[in-house]
């Protein structure tokens, strides 16, 4: 079975990238631009990872993936490895999200995204 991903990000150009390295690799990808579309997804599938971006309007990555996990905890004692994408280096959000995942800064390597992926999977 093809372990299935999320991808979260507001931005189109990121999401499709990431989208088609992740399936290259023989992924299962489902995409959100925003916190309602993944917390959507979660209620209708089970997902192996998660790959958000951290800023988002409406709610941003860690608070998306707070709320996921909370949803997720109902239903699975599992938790789901992040990996969290960002432009913004050194914020506070930042600092959240490296206490729930891994954080990958913008611009980053399709090929170092893809090695991490493999690494918590």
């Amino acid at each position: 079975m093809r372990n299935k991903i999320l991808v979260i990000d507001d931005d189109d150009l990121v999401r499709k990238s990431v989208q088609r390295v992740l399936v290259t690799a023989g992924y299962n990808v489902t995409c959100a631009q925003d916190a309602n579309q993944a917390i959507d997804e979660i209620k209708k599938q089970d997902f192996n990872l998660i790959v958000s971006d951290i800023r988002m309007p409406g709610k941003n990555g860690v608070e998306t993936v707070r709320e996921i996990q909370k949803i997720v905890s109902q239903h699975s004692p599992k938790d789901i490895p992040i990996i969290f994408i960002t432009a913004y280096a050194d914020t506070s959000e930042q600092l959240g999200a490296e206490f729930l995942g891994e954080v990958i800064i913008k611009p980053f390597d399709l090929d170092h995204l893809l090695i991490t992926v493999i690494e918590y999977l």
